[in-house]
């Protein structure tokens, strides 16, 4: 798949939490990308700059734009600039990048999606882009934020569980009590990992902690696919 260069406008800027927004920006229809691929940015700031990268979060079925999930860290240098974009600014993108992508001809009966915060929104895309195509395969979700109010594209992911009967949903909160379930990623991992593929993405200690947690259950480093946020 080709690499692009080019120049993006913000379409839509938004809040999801307190501490994540959503970015859309616009892509050039020859743009492709494959479900968990990555794009860069460049972030200007006076004659500053840094490159950053953040995977794609709408699935590749939907052209013309590519849509992030980004969180905003107080006087962030790339922070503070998303923070202030607005409809018409202008980013210089280079992509698609990464190789943290669902494989197609993959056997196995069960696809397990691990993430926790805005490493969510590869897993997003994976899902959207083949929930519908992969229907003899069961989907499940694990994303885990801190407290509820952390919790951003929930009802989406409720709406798509009600819609197909081969997805589940299960978010978790690890510093929160609520009806639904607590605790680490790890806790909610299944006993039995046969006949399953694993795609985790999130900061290192995630990826690392649930590799480790998955490979004592007895899962191959073949079932196991991740993406590790910086």
């Amino acid at each position: 798949m080709p690499i692009h260069a080019f120049q993006a406008t913000v379409l839509e800027n938004k809040k999801l939490t307190e501490d994540v927004i959503f970015l859309s920006l616009s892509a050039p229809k020859e743009f492709s990308f494959k479900a968990g691929q990555f794009i860069t940015l460049k972030v200007e700031k006076g004659e500053e700059f840094r490159l950053k990268s953040y995977s794609v979060l709408n699935p590749p079925s939907e052209k013309g734009k590519i849509d992030l999930c980004i969180k905003i860290i107080d006087g962030g240098f790339a922070s503070e600039v998303f923070k202030n974009a607005k409809k018409s600014d202008s980013f210089q993108i280079k992509g698609p990048l990464g190789h943290f992508v669902f494989e197609d001809d993959d056997k196995n009966k069960e696809i397990w999606l691990i993430g926790g915060g805005t490493g969510v929104a590869p897993l997003y895309s994976m899902l959207k882009q083949n929930i519908s195509y992969h229907k003899g395969k069961k989907f499940t979700l694990i994303f885990s934020v801190k407290e509820k109010k952390d919790l951003f594209l929930h009802e989406e992911f409720r709406q798509l569980a009600k819609k197909y009967a081969n997805f589940i949903y299960v978010p978790t909160l690890t510093r929160e009590k609520w009806n639904g379930a607590t605790g680490r990623v790890q806790a909610h991992l299944p006993a039995d990992v046969e006949n399953k593929t694993f795609y985790i993405c999130g900061l290192k200690e995630l990826v690392l902690e649930t590799k480790e947690v998955l490979i004592k259950k007895g899962a191959a480093l073949k079932q196991i696919k991740f993406e590790r946020y910086s």
